[in-house]
């Protein structure tokens, strides 16, 4: 038997890799065929996975918004921001930022969980910078955080940050960076 060179490591690194990728994406489908969530995305005519999400209050009354993960076809949890109804400058608001993990995902309770929000001009944050022991909810079911501020004057303010979290399944764990934005009327 011959000594394997490293040319030969490489072929056969790169082909175990390969066999792992398509086992974990479990892809049964035809040649031709949208096979990642983002192509699958993108065939239905849907938003780029690249395009980062906004919530906003729906002056229709419905004042929750789901935000899907980054990839429109992402089925592995979903987003929830709340802005309060009612701020008025001077006065500290309320917005509720929430991820929902889908069956069979469920919450990891183990990853450091955390989400910083940076404030627009003239809002300040009780605490631009959560963990896991700010969370006002944190189970396998769900990740809950309070995002309070306070405005000095009335206008749209426009918050950003990055939510960081984990969804698991019997298989596998996902962590995920979630790019998060929001947009909040004060009177």
């Amino acid at each position: 038997m011959r000594a394997m060179s490293v040319l030969d490591l490489r072929v056969l690194a790169s082909a175990a890799l390969a066999l792992a990728l398509v086992a974990c994406t479990g892809d049964k489908g035809a040649p031709g065929e949208p096979r990642t969530p983002a192509e699958k995305g993108a065939a239905a005519g849907q938003q780029s996975p690249d395009a980062a999400p906004v919530a906003q209050a729906d002056p229709g009354g419905d004042k929750v918004k789901t935000i899907p993960g980054k990839d429109p076809a992402d089925d592995r949890f979903t987003l929830n921001i709340e802005p309060p109804a009612d701020v008025k400058a001077g006065a500290e608001g309320l917005v509720k930022v929430t991820v929902l993990p889908k069956a069979p995902w469920h919450m990891n309770l183990d990853f450091p969980t955390s989400l910083k929000v940076e404030p627009p001009k003239g809002v300040t944050v009780t605490k631009s910078e959560q963990h896991k022991e700010d969370a006002v909810k944190l189970d396998e079911n769900s990740a809950e955080f309070g995002v309070a501020f306070t405005a000095t004057e009335p206008g749209e303010k426009t918050f950003v940050g990055k939510f960081n979290f984990a969804v698991c399944q019997e298989e596998a764990c996902a962590p995920v960076s979630e790019d998060v934005e929001f947009r909040v009327a004060v009177k």
